[in-house]
């Protein structure tokens, strides 16, 4: 008892939050210089609900100072209370067979049930992530009443392809030392992994996985 009495002793209470409500895990929580001025933030992913309002909290001493969100293609940074918007990512490119498709199919030169069909055999060629949202949701209606039914209420909007954020990380900008500037590293539901400066929160550099090929931005 003496041992586990003395064991116990070394550790020490630094912050103690009940209110704080955070969802994370232990491989969820790092340190880094986000600044390169020596001082070491404490940065938590907060799972949230496990589906909902997860963000990337920023911590100096016992003091959240900033947290980062994404919703959808939006990156916001919370800063002292006041939401700031810090990028938006570009759209993606619409394949050209579907966007003819839904373009035959808004003049009605193509019925709803060869937009389905010729939809359904792109996916198989390209993946679910390579098609549109709107195709996406129109391929999980399964009967033809609601085929119809969404194909009327979407056939006269802009068709667009745009990129879902999933996930964060943090890469070395320069050099490989602790103090060293990071830039933010973001996953996308389209497999795409984008690396954002992070003063101008600009994209540096950009990556497909499902190509396995770098794709500089201009």
């Amino acid at each position: 008892m003496g041992e586990k009495s003395n064991s116990s002793e070394r550790w020490l209470t630094a912050h103690h939050d009940p209110l704080a409500s955070l969802y994370t895990f232990g491989s969820c929580m790092a340190l880094a210089d986000l600044h390169g001025d020596g001082d070491s933030k404490l940065i938590i992913a907060d799972l949230g609900t496990g589906a909902y309002n997860m963000k990337l909290k920023v911590y100096k001493g016992t003091n959240l100072i900033a947290s980062c969100t994404s919703c959808g293609c939006v990156i916001w940074e919370l800063h002292l209370h006041l939401q700031k918007l810090k990028a938006i990512l570009q759209t993606l490119e619409v394949n050209p067979t579907e966007f003819d498709a839904w373009n035959q199919a808004r003049d009605e030169l193509l019925d709803v049930s060869m937009l389905y069909e010729i939809l359904d055999s792109l996916r198989q060629e390209v993946g679910e992530c390579g098609l549109t949202t709107r195709s996406q949701r129109f391929l999980m209606c399964h009967d033809h009443a609601s085929q119809l039914t969404f194909l009327e209420q979407h056939k006269g909007f802009l068709l667009k392809r745009q990129t879902v954020v999933t996930c964060f990380s943090t890469l070395k900008k320069s050099h490989a030392e602790d103090d060293a500037i990071s830039c933010l590293v973001l996953g996308t539901e389209s497999a795409n992994i984008f690396i954002l400066d992070p003063e101008a929160f600009t994209i540096l550099n950009s990556y497909n996985d499902s190509r396995g090929a770098s794709n500089p931005p201009g």
